[in-house]
């Protein structure tokens, strides 16, 4: 495993909140820091974050919002790292769960959470990284965007919502699992780069109705790539 062999420690710019990170590999993306931005959430909800990575995304959201993560990470090394990170900040309100998000709902009460975030792995096929984690971290080959949908379903309370990102050139395969999965489509933010709009930002409800709002589009020019740091 490649964890823990350039470990620093980098300050989140919010709250004095930090975050430990392997620089040797995948630590996590601007899309994470976009997605972040775009969620809707308080302390009275119960939060899932699923394929937590090094924990941005619990991290930040606990921060800013007080409501309490359970941050689910498949790889130990990343989990362990999580464990860090919270001890750093004081965030006992994050609880880190090395597991498989697809048999999640064999350990932990089903529809027992209000909302969940992902950033899922991208890319399938294409050449791997000689990087054992950064694969898990980036391709599908442990997590498509079929089973967070499936995970989503079987975890969250009815009128519970995830949020998400995925690639804009796969709206159409993320709406389609989410949708087959009794989680509607409501809310979507497209990012726009160099070459024009690379990442969607989307909101799903479970057992929502039909009705989605397209938020106005942003520009961000500093990557034009989906999982770019």
């Amino acid at each position: 495993m490649y964890y823990n062999l350039m470990k620093v420690i980098e300050d989140l710019q919010f709250k004095g909140l930090r975050i430990v990170v392997d620089k040797s590999g995948f630590s996590y993306g601007h899309d994470a820091l976009l997605l972040a931005d775009f969620v809707r959430m308080g302390p009275k909800d119960s939060a899932l974050d699923l394929g937590t990575g090094t924990g941005i995304l619990a991290i930040l959201l606990n921060g800013r919002h007080g409501t309490p993560f359970t941050a689910v990470e498949i790889q130990p090394g990343a989990a362990a790292l999580i464990e860090e990170s919270i001890a750093l900040n004081s965030q006992h309100d994050i609880t880190p769960l090395c597991h498989d998000l697809r048999t999640l709902h064999e350990i932990l009460p089903r529809e027992s959470f209000t909302c969940a975030v992902c950033n899922p792995p991208y890319f399938s096929g294409g050449t791997p990284s000689q990087n054992e984690g950064v694969n898990i971290s980036t391709h599908q080959e442990s997590c498509t965007v079929e089973d967070v949908a499936v995970c989503a379903r079987l975890m969250l309370k009815n009128g519970g919502r995830l949020w998400m990102c995925y690639p804009a050139s796969g709206v159409a395969e993320a709406f389609s699992a989410l949708r087959n999965n009794g989680m509607e489509p409501k809310r979507i933010r497209l990012v726009s780069g160099r070459n024009g709009p690379y990442l969607a930002l989307m909101e799903a409800k479970k057992g929502g109705k039909t009705g989605l709002v397209w938020e106005n589009t942003i520009t961000n020019q500093q990557t034009g790539d989906a999982h770019g740091e």
